[in-house]
């Protein structure tokens, strides 16, 4: 489709509906804000609605700081129907940009990334997730209404499943807040809003608040919180002594998390017991070979290229002459390891990773995913917490598990191994991996046996 079928429809204003400035804050430094609006408009003399907002956070990573700036336009028809909408997020250079248009029974979607982009359709049902607070907000906000919608995800650029049940309101300064326990796929997170649909906070459980403050506030970025402050909120502080080099299996428990049940694996074990989560791990199959599912994990995505071109002659270039998928699969780790930068920095495609030659270790994932699959070799990004020496903890992270000969095997470009060492404790898989919020700041983790 062209890109001119992508272009906002013109439309006069006929009232604004909604005009707030939320401060984000983690812990209780101020990292950024969001201000949203919300007004009537017409289209052609057809009642519409355009929602728009606009979201700047800034983290201080030592030597620079890292500023994410969010921007969304959605146009909704009268009966609340997407007509267009527009988001785009960038985090330093990085750039994510989708557009989505209403053509015929479905939601065309258009993905840019690394200068390139990819196209799908999304059904007629889904919305943009920013328009569902709007509906809630029109239908009206009554204690015990129930909610529930698919809607687009856009920074996790996937479908999902949400529920919004108004809870029971409480009074503040002499006005009624409702709370709108919201349920984003696994995901629980709770706002707090007046009656008039203006919000009072919202909590998540990761440590992050948003909270209604003046524009004058919201604007300032005064404070210097870190990207360090973060991952010390997350760390999970358990010494190991010794190599982990030398470590062949390992057994965990683990506490703290109600909601989720980490999945087994080729490599890795579970059994609940009460409250408590046993994890075994190893370098070695622990499960008997099985069929498994994998044709969705040699499937290209917009954020694993697979199907491109320079992703193709690359891995094609890097795998030589290799015999088997197994050294053709230590050859994409060895190079992927040597060749992109370990760099605290965001990427949104595995296209960008291979264009800029760094990112963090979902950055090290996708490009090993998109190579991998290129070469007709399944594929996916796993991610949970593996053991760090220099911080003496275990830290969140994301690496691959690979299908080989009747087994998922984990491997980790990030740090060159093959398979990853049994300190490696997945949490979640490819489909999901925003369940690892579920984790963060709640996991707590002891190891009852180490073999070597």
């Amino acid at each position: 489709m062209e890109s001119s079928a992508f272009i906002k429809p013109d439309y006069q204003l006929k009232k604004v509906i909604k005009d707030e400035y939320l401060g984000l804050f983690f812990t209780d430094k101020k990292i950024g804000y969001f201000q949203g609006t919300a007004s009537e408009i017409l289209i052609k003399e057809e009642q519409a609605y355009l929602i728009s907002g606009t979201g700047i956070i800034k983290l201080d990573l030592g030597q620079e700081k890292i500023f994410t700036i969010l921007k969304e336009e959605i146009i909704l028809n009268k009966n609340y129907k997407p007509i267009y909408f527009h988001y785009s997020q960038k985090i330093g250079e990085s750039l994510l940009e989708i557009k989505g248009i209403k053509k015929e029974d479905s939601l065309l979607l258009r993905t840019f990334t690394a200068s390139k982009y990819t196209d799908e359709k999304l059904p007629v049902d889904v919305i943009p997730l920013a328009s569902a607070g709007f509906i809630v907000l029109k239908e009206g906000i009554k204690e015990g209404k129930v909610y529930n919608f698919k809607v687009y995800v856009e920074a996790m650029q996937k479908i999902e499943s949400l529920k919004v049940v108004v809870g029971k309101p409480f009074m503040e300064n002499n006005q009624k807040i409702y709370p709108l326990n919201q349920t984003l796929g696994n995901i629980n997170i709770v706002s707090y809003v007046y009656e008039n649909g203006d919000t009072y906070k919202e909590e998540s459980l990761q440590g992050f608040t948003l909270r209604k403050i003046s524009k004058e506030d919201a604007i300032k970025l005064d404070d210097n919180a870190s990207i360090y402050d973060i991952l010390s909120y997350v760390s999970i502080p358990v010494i190991i002594n010794g190599s982990i080099k030398d470590i062949k299996e390992m057994i965990f428990e683990i506490t703290g998390i109600q909601e989720a049940i980490p999945p087994s694996s080729s490599y890795q074990k579970i059994n609940k017991d009460g409250e408590k989560i046993i994890v075994h791990t190893s370098v070695s199959p622990i499960v008997k070979k099985e069929r498994i599912a994998v044709q969705k994990y040699l499937k290209p995505t917009s954020k694993i290229q697979s199907s491109d071109k320079e992703i193709i002659e690359i891995a094609k270039s890097i795998v030589g002459n290799s015999k088997s998928d197994e050294e053709r699969v230590k050859k994409i780790v060895e190079w992927v390891n040597k060749n992109i930068k370990k760099t605290l920095k965001d990427r949104f495609s595995a296209l960008e990773v291979l264009k800029t030659r760094e990112g963090e270790c979902e950055a090290h994932s996708m490009l090993t995913s998109a190579l991998l699959r290129s070469l007709n070799i399944p594929t996916k990004i796993v991610g949970g917490i593996v053991y760090s020496e220099e911080n003496k903890g275990f830290l969140y992270h994301a690496w691959n598990e690979v299908y080989l000969d009747g087994y998922f095997v984990p491997i980790d470009s990030t740090f060159g191994e093959f398979p990853a060492n049994p300190t490696h404790i997945k949490l979640t898989e490819e489909e999901n991996t925003e369940d690892i919020s579920l984790y963060l700041g709640r996991l707590k983790l002891k190891i009852i046996e180490i073999k070597k």
